[in-house]
């Protein structure tokens, strides 16, 4: 009896991996491999872009007064006018520690503060930005498709436990608006 029932249970269990199989596995030679087709993934709905909603516009104020308190309680930097030398007070959070890992509301924040600088210098705007991931705050340079999304820059480099260096991420962002602005120039000339 216990034979018999171990028989049923293996040729049933034969039964479901078979029916894991796919239906039919191409088989390919190493020299068809290379010329392989994957199958092609639904193209993604474009992104929808706009202006901030009074709710974003509030948060982000919030957000900035938060990141200013933390500024003034923690270091004594009383003033934060979105200029180039406010990126020493952003520096020095890292480097004396202020906020560790888990402070990812705090670095998002500062991240608000950054883009502040990116905005000014720039002449980016902030917009809500709406895909499918979700929404996120970000910055725009003109109605074009060039984005820069500065809110999560620091708490994710501090989630993966890499170094931030405010000056070098702020001159990457420079390199890459600058091409995307000269790009847009050469396409603008292009069409005249």
């Amino acid at each position: 009896m216990k034979a018999l029932l171990l028989f049923v249970l293996m040729v049933s269990g034969c039964q479901v991996l078979a029916a894991d199989e796919p239906a039919e596995s191409p088989a390919m030679t190493p020299q068809e491999l290379p010329g392989y087709q994957f199958d092609q993934k639904q193209a993604q709905a474009p992104a929808v872009v706009s202006d901030l909603s009074v709710g974003q516009s509030y948060y982000m104020d919030r957000q900035r007064e938060e990141a200013k308190n933390l500024l003034s309680q923690k270091l004594g930097i009383l003033h934060f006018n979105a200029e180039l030398a406010d990126m020493t007070s952003l520096q020095q959070l890292y480097d004396r520690k202020v906020l560790g890992k888990d402070d990812a509301r705090d670095w998002q924040n500062v991240g608000v503060l950054f883009g502040d600088i990116l905005a000014k210098q720039f002449s980016l705007h902030w917009v809500s930005y709406k895909d499918d991931l979700g929404i996120s705050k970000c910055l725009q340079w003109r109605d074009t498709q060039n984005f820069v999304f500065p809110v999560t820059m620091f708490s994710k480099r501090m989630q993966f436990d890499e170094q931030i260096d405010v000056r070098a991420i702020y001159d990457d962002i420079k390199s890459t608006v600058e091409a995307f602005k000269a790009r847009e120039a050469r396409l603008g000339k292009a069409e005249e």
